[in-house]
């Protein structure tokens, strides 16, 4: 039996990339997320945050620890990064193919990560000559 992949939401793609920017921002060693940060970071209320998390552990994306954090698991680390790769990559475009402002690209590739196509997404890789950073100086992960 083939396995079908089943597409993340927009909501479920923005906590995977909200989990591993807070955990990034740890000190090393430390690769949880505190519910309460990120409810603050994706401006929902707590229980709604718990409520997701539940959700996402049972897809086996987090390991959550009701009051003390979450944490991605190595699959939940593979999609945040997806996103975040085209989240950077989207940004680098933006301003340098369609002269976007860098400042105001944030929000642009924002809206457009969660839509592009793994060949889009190589191809602006490739256009942009497989960049290492975006405009803001943050690496841009490698695809998988």
């Amino acid at each position: 039996m083939v396995e079908v992949k089943k597409k993340l939401t927009v909501s479920k793609e923005d906590y995977l990339k909200a989990i591993w920017s807070l955990s990034e921002r740890e000190a090393a060693g430390k690769a949880e997320a505190g519910t309460n940060d990120l409810a603050s970071m994706l401006q929902v209320s707590p229980p709604a945050v718990s409520k997701m998390l539940k959700q996402m552990e049972r897809q086996s994306l987090v390991a959550h620890v009701p009051y003390y954090g979450v944490r991605l698991t190595e699959k939940g680390r593979a999609a945040a990064l997806k996103v975040v790769r085209r989240h950077r990559l989207l940004e680098l475009f933006l301003t340098e193919v369609l002269k976007y402002d860098s400042h105001s690209v944030h929000d642009e590739a924002e809206r457009l990560e969660h839509h592009i196509s793994e060949e889009f997404e190589r191809r602006i890789d490739e256009l942009l000559d497989f960049p290492e950073t975006c405009p803001h100086g943050s690496y841009i992960p490698r695809s998988a």
